[in-house]
């Protein structure tokens, strides 16, 4: 299955909120995902959410931190609803 095309604004800032998280030690790519990386902990998962809070300022609940276990839900999640 494609992903649609993530706005590399976006993307970027994503990234920010990532390596605010887990520094340089965790590769960023756009198909990462939570269940493949050991470092994408429990704890680093919600410091995770809170750094996108932050950075987007937006709120987070339960159930988005259940289904943002990929940067692609996460892009999903954030990017700006279509225009119509």
């Amino acid at each position: 299955m494609n992903s649609p095309a993530v706005a590399p604004e976006l993307l970027e800032r994503v990234q920010k909120s990532f390596r605010k998280t887990f520094g340089a030690r965790v590769p960023f790519s756009a198909s990462l995902e939570r269940s493949t990386e050991p470092r994408w902990t429990s704890l680093k998962h919600v410091e995770f959410l809170i750094a996108l809070e932050q950075e987007f300022t937006v709120r987070f609940d339960g159930a988005d931190a259940t289904d943002l276990v990929s940067i692609a839900a996460v892009c999903a999640r954030l990017a700006p609803a279509p225009a119509g």
